[in-house]
């Protein structure tokens, strides 16, 4: 799968999602220009072939990072939310609205027990990772 996602300067950043060993056997320009004209023809034109071949070639591949922990909490001393609790994978579009979530979820908590701090961190770390882990495995699933 490949993406590209718009930038202030009104240029793009392209990302390309494949397994690691495939990335490998790409190791010529060639080798590179039939893999693309194979599965994305519609791109060369966009990109340039000097450029895709520079781009390509100038990084290298890197891991998806997913994190589902708990709990979230310290006791009553600290809590992660957002990306520190919970970062998934960007193939559902739902990681920012999944944090945004935990601030809503916090405010709840903290009028339904009174800014009771202990027992705001507790139940929002006991309740919200089945949430958490699910949009995880979606955003998975989906890519």
């Amino acid at each position: 799968m490949m993406i590209a996602l718009p930038n202030q300067d009104c240029s793009w950043t392209v990302t390309l999602f494949m397994p690691f060993k495939n990335f490998k056997e790409i190791d010529t320009d060639e080798k590179l220009m039939i893999f693309f004209q194979k599965y994305f023809p519609d791109s060369i034109p966009l990109i340039g072939e000097k450029k895709l071949i520079e781009d390509f070639f100038g990084g290298s591949p890197s891991p998806l990072v997913a994190v589902k922990c708990r709990p979230y909490n310290v006791v009553d001393k600290a809590l992660i939310i957002g990306d520190a609790a919970h970062a998934v994978v960007p193939f559902y579009g739902q990681g920012m609205n999944a944090g945004f979530e935990d601030c809503y979820i916090l405010d709840e908590l903290f009028q339904k027990h009174h800014d009771n701090v202990a027992d705001i961190l507790q139940e929002f770390s006991d309740s919200r990772w089945k949430d958490a882990f699910a949009i995880s495995d979606l955003a998975m699933y989906n890519y």
